[in-house]
């Protein structure tokens, strides 16, 4: 074979093989070119993905930054309430201090009070006793039986009727005692229960009222009648025991001018706060009014009031009434009179005070 031949041989095989190999690269250059369109496509999808995620996510972060700002403060508020709780706690404490000092202070005076009153109290066994009797209070455990009594003010007198008709309940009764000796009148039940509640209203007095006791028949005088311009104090029990003696010598007799009786406490040295009267009924005799021979109901009415013209004004007037039988008009007068002046009536039982 020349030389010739055996060239266009191989130039012939040559051309076939490089037209392979440039269909192979053309083919993997296409396979290339579909891949990476294919692959754009998709890192588009997952760029918009994330883009939509990061969106999100910032949304997310504004509103939790909204959230924390939010509770930046409620912590700043309760932080505020905490300084303010921890402020009046000092408070509390420094008042607590205070009043547990206080406290201590009450209990050193309390202790030293109660060291004085035992010392007092010894001083008191050792004081020497005094020998004048009290005021004899009849049932002792009944001091509130006449309540109804106003007793006010600092001056009190007591205007007591001592005419013969306190000697019994009835008029018959009191006429046949009249002929009784002095000691038989005093012991006139009547009498006694006129005497024991006069005895028991100056012994409720209290020891910063003063009193006097005006006893009235047809005259007026004092209980101590030397001392008629004075008060009296139950404080000063020498001067009270002599009340009471003097309250158990007076015998009741003669008529009843009950005007004569207003009148003296009219021109008392001072005039008193209050006035109770001790009587069984309306009056019997009047200076106004002279009548001689029998009183009738009429008549002892107009004394009644001419006597009450004579009352200072303004003074309290309660009458402890121990009625007596023929005498309707009397407590309805004496309910008038303790209308009028702001007073009270009071009847006591005829049981009293023994029962």
């Amino acid at each position: 074979m020349s030389i010739s031949a055996r060239r266009r041989e191989t130039e012939v095989f040559s051309l076939a093989f490089l037209d392979c190999i440039c269909c192979g690269f053309g083919a993997v250059l296409l396979v290339f070119v579909l891949s990476i369109a294919q692959k754009i496509n998709i890192d588009k999808t997952d760029i918009d993905d994330l883009r939509d995620r990061t969106k999100a996510m910032e949304r997310n972060v504004t509103l939790s930054q909204a959230e924390l700002d939010r509770l930046a403060q409620v912590l700043a508020a309760a932080q505020l309430e905490l300084d303010d709780a921890n402020a009046k706690n000092t408070q509390d404490q420094l008042k607590l201090s205070s009043r547990q000092r206080e406290l201590m202070l009450m209990l050193q005076q309390t202790g030293a009070m109660k060291d004085a009153l035992a010392t007092l109290l010894g001083e008191k066994k050792n004081l020497p006793t005094e020998d004048h009797a009290p005021i004899p209070i009849p049932n002792i455990d009944r001091r509130q039986y006449l309540t109804g009594v106003k007793l006010t003010g600092e001056f009190v007198v007591f205007v007591v009727r001592a005419s013969g008709s306190m000697l019994d309940e009835t008029i018959d009764g009191a006429t046949a005692r009249l002929g009784d000796p002095d000691d038989k009148k005093r012991e006139a039940p009547k009498w006694q229960r006129t005497v024991h509640a006069l005895q028991w209203m100056i012994a409720s007095l209290d020891p910063n009222t003063h009193f006097q006791v005006l006893f009235f028949n047809d005259d007026v005088k004092s209980v101590l009648p030397d001392r008629g311009d004075e008060w009296f104090s139950t404080k000063d029990k020498k001067t009270v025991n002599e009340i009471v003696k003097a309250i158990d010598a007076v015998v009741p007799k003669g008529g009843a001018n009950l005007e004569k009786a207003f009148t003296a406490v009219r021109f008392l040295p001072r005039l008193p706060d209050s006035i109770v009267l001790f009587t069984d009924g309306l009056p019997t005799r009047s200076d106004s009014l002279a009548m001689d021979g029998d009183v009738g109901q009429e008549e002892r009415i107009r004394f009644f009031k001419i006597a009450t013209k004579q009352l200072p004004p303004r003074i309290p007037v309660s009458t402890i009434l121990f009625p007596m039988s023929g005498d309707p008009a009397g407590p309805a007068m004496f309910w008038e009179l303790a209308n009028a002046t702001r007073g009270a009536l009071v009847s006591p039982a005829k049981s009293w005070p023994d029962t």
